[in-house]
C-alpha cells in the first residue's frame, strides 16, 4: 500500500481542514436551510393572528422556506414570548413581538420571565394601527364628549372591556379615564372578541380595541363607534373623527409589532431576515389584508426597532404606575 510523505499528509490534511472549515461557512451561508417557525403568542384567529399569516405565506416565497404559523397564546403573550426567548437563537424559531409583549409587560410584571431588550433581538416591524372606541348602540352617547359627560354623571357605572390586564386596550382606557377625569368599571376578558360580543349584545358599555377586530361589528350596524385613537383618522372609517378632534388633544394610542429572535442570532441571518421582511410587506395578498382592516406596513431596521422599544417602555411604563394596573 502506498503511503504519502509526511510532509505532503500534513499539506492534505491542511487543505480538508480548510475545506471543512469553507464548507461550514458555505452552510451558514445558506441559511435557511429548512422550515422556519413563527411564534405568535396570540391565539389562532385572534387579531395579530389574522394579520401576520400571510405576511408568513409571504416571507416562505421570500426566503425559500415555509414560515409556519406557531401559535402559543396566553398570559398576555408571555407564554409565546418566553417560548421564543428560550429557543435556540439559529434563525429558525422567528416571533411576533408588539405593543404589549415589548413594552407594556416589563412595568405590569414584577417577575416578567424574558427581558424586553435582552433575551430578544429586534429585527424589523412589520405593522401598526389604530384602535378605536365603540360603544353598544344603545348608551345614551353618540360622541366622545357626550360618552365623557355620561361617565361623569354616572361615576363607576361605565363598563370598559379589554382584552385582559395589562393590554394596549386596558391601558387606552386608563388614558381615556385619566385624561378625562372619570371613573369608569374596568372588565378584562380572556378574548376581545368576547368582549365586543357583549358590547353588541348590551352587557358592556365600552372598550377601546384594534380596527381589525371590531370592524365587522361596527359594519353590521352591531355597535358603534366612537372616536379613533391616532392623530389621523382611519381610512376605513372617515367619517369617525379621533379623540385627539374630539377635544382630547394630544391623545395619541397606536398599536405597533414587529419580527424578533431570540438574543444571539447570527447578523447575517437577522439582516437576511430584515430584506425579506420588508419585500414581503409589498405582497400583493399582504397589502390588500391590510388595506381592508386598516392596518399599515411599517418595515424598519433593527436600530429603528429597538429605539421604538426603548422609547415605548418608559412611556407605558409610567400609564401603568398612575394606573395602578398589576398583573401579578
Amino acid at each position: 500500500m502506498f503511503v504519502f510523505p509526511r510532509r505532503i499528509r500534513r499539506v492534505l490534511s491542511l487543505m480538508l481542514a480548510l475545506s471543512a472549515a469553507t464548507g461550514a461557512g458555505a452552510a451558514r451561508a445558506e441559511w435557511p436551510e429548512r422550515p422556519i417557525k413563527l411564534i405568535v403568542p396570540y391565539v389562532a384567529g385572534s387579531g395579530p393572528d389574522v394579520v401576520l399569516r400571510p405576511i408568513a405565506d409571504a416571507l416562505g416565497r421570500e426566503l425559500g422556506q415555509p414560515v409556519i404559523v406557531d401559535n402559543r397564546g396566553g398570559a398576555g403573550g408571555i407564554v409565546g414570548t418566553q417560548a421564543l426567548a428560550s429557543s435556540p437563537p439559529d434563525g429558525y424559531t422567528i416571533g411576533f413581538g408588539n405593543l404589549v409583549t415589548l413594552a407594556i409587560n416589563k412595568s405590569m410584571y414584577a417577575k416578567l420571565p424574558y427581558d424586553p431588550q435582552r433575551s430578544l433581538a429586534p429585527v424589523s416591524l412589520a405593522i401598526s394601527n389604530a384602535l378605536v372606541l365603540i360603544a353598544r348602540n344603545d348608551l345614551p352617547a353618540s360622541n366622545v364628549q357626550e360618552l365623557i359627560a355620561y361617565a361623569k354623571t354616572h361615576p363607576g357605572k361605565v363598563s370598559v372591556g379589554s382584552l385582559g390586564v395589562g393590554s394596549s386596550a386596558h391601558l387606552a382606557g386608563e388614558m381615556l379615564k385619566s385624561e378625562t377625569g372619570t371613573t369608569m368599571l374596568h372588565v378584562p376578558y380572556k378574548s376581545g372578541q368576547q368582549a365586543v360580543v357583549d358590547i353588541a349584545g348590551g352587557q358592556l358599555d365600552v372598550m377601546i380595541d384594534n380596527v381589525a377586530g371590531v370592524l365587522p361589528f361596527i359594519r353590521s350596524g352591531q355597535v358603534k363607534v366612537l372616536g379613533a385613537t391616532s392623530l389621523k383618522r382611519v381610512p376605513v372609517l372617515p367619517d369617525v373623527p379621533t379623540l385627539d378632534e374630539s377635544g382630547l388633544k394630544g391623545f395619541e394610542v397606536v398599536s405597533w409589532g414587529g419580527i424578533v429572535v431570540p438574543a444571539g442570532a447570527p447578523k447575517p441571518v437577522i439582516d437576511k431576515l430584515n430584506t425579506a421582511i420588508a419585500k414581503a410587506l409589498k405582497d400583493p395578498a399582504v397589502l390588500k389584508l391590510n388595506e381592508t382592516l386598516s392596518v399599515d406596513a411599517t418595515p424598519s431596521t433593527p436600530e429603528q426597532f429597538a429605539s421604538l422599544i426603548a422609547t415605548e417602555i418608559p412611556r407605558w411604563g409610567a400609564m401603568v404606575k398612575q394606573s395602578g394596573a398589576s398583573a401579578d
